[in-house]
């Protein structure tokens, strides 16, 4: 996440030292962020209260050149000393916190030799100042050695420092609290899914166990149905390629039902070859819609090796989420007194 400078200190509290600042030692000071943004400002001199910032031109001027130096600061640890477009002397030192420049401290509004009139009286003129008036607030600028500006500079660069060992403190505790706050989201979220999934699954289970009770209902009653009858019913799972008969199968052919609990490929064997494709295409028609109900006669295989006639029915009971058939349930009866089949 990106900070700004006055996310990180107390813009105020700066305010209040500068302001002390200046009352000892007479040394202006401002606080600019990188786009030129006045933060504080402690000491400022008429020229440019009331002449330089005033003015709308002169102020693009003062603007471009705090702009222009602080490009200036490569070096994070240097100052920088320049002369500004409107004929001053300003100073900068930069503010970095965990390396990067988010600010920077002035001092300024001076000069290092006594004032070219012509040339200050010319951007008089040049922006329409009251001559006299700015000539006299001109005089009014400090005219301080080099090597004292040096001095005052090595000061602002330690508060600087100080600045900037400030809010690396301040974005350490906002990083912190950011993941704090990131994590109780996650937190909450996660608590939030993970109540809306006991709810679902909750659900769902309500929902199985009222269709497990309904199908163990219903399969007691089918039971009782076919267990009544000589026919015998036939599950054909599709998806698994499972097949369930019923006990009566034992009486058609002699088998135990359980013996033929097993994939097509056993029942189908034990069909006649005579009729093993039209079987197969009848059941091919019908699970692909191309008839109405599943009907089929053919000879079957008993124990024995003899052959029988059955008449094979079938209905689709339950289709997947596609619309395929994935269940057919069927009854199968003898007709081989009945059938004058050879």
């Amino acid at each position: 996440m990106e900070y700004k400078f006055t996310d990180l200190v107390d813009i105020s509290k700066i305010q209040e030292l500068t302001n002390l600042f200046y009352k000892a030692t007479g040394i202006l000071t401002a606080t600019l962020d990188l786009e030129g943004n006045i933060l504080t400002a402690s000491g400022w001199r008429e020229i440019c209260t009331k002449f330089h910032r005033a003015n709308l031109k002169s102020r693009s001027r003062c603007i471009e050149s705090d702009t222009h130096i602080s490009k200036m600061l490569v070096d994070n640890k240097n100052y920088r000393i320049y002369k500004c477009q409107n004929g001053l002397i300003d100073a900068v030192a930069p503010v970095v916190v965990q390396g990067k420049h988010i600010a920077n401290i002035f001092t300024g509004q001076l000069l290092l030799d006594k004032p070219d009139l012509g040339f200050f009286i010319k951007q008089a003129k040049e922006f329409g100042f009251n001559e006299s008036e700015y000539v006299k607030v001109l005089l009014e600028v400090p005219v301080i050695e080099e090597e004292r500006l040096k001095h005052i500079m090595c000061y602002l660069c330690s508060f600087a420092e100080i600045l900037g060992e400030m809010g690396l403190k301040e974005l350490k505790l906002l990083e912190s609290q950011a993941e704090v706050y990131a994590a109780n989201e996650d937190l909450e979220a996660s608590q939030k899914m993970l109540i809306a999934t006991l709810e679902e699954l909750r659900d769902q289970y309500d929902k199985l166990q009222q269709k497990e009770n309904l199908t163990r209902e219903n399969e007691k009653r089918w039971k009782y149905a076919i267990e009544g009858t000589d026919q015998i019913v036939w599950d054909w799972n599709i998806e698994n390629n499972q097949v369930y008969f019923s006990k009566a199968y034992k009486s058609l052919l002699g088998f135990e039902a359980n013996e033929f609990i097993g994939d097509t490929k056993e029942y189908l064997n034990r069909i006649h070859p005579d009729d093993r494709k039209g079987v197969m295409e009848e059941m091919t028609k019908y699970l692909n819609g191309n008839i109405i109900f599943y009907h089929n006669e053919y000879r079957i295989k008993d124990r024995d090796g003899n052959y029988k006639w059955i008449v094979s029915k079938g209905q689709i009971t339950e289709r997947n989420h596609e619309d395929k058939p994935i269940r057919i349930v069927g009854t199968l009866t003898d007709i081989t007194t009945n059938s004058q089949k050879p």
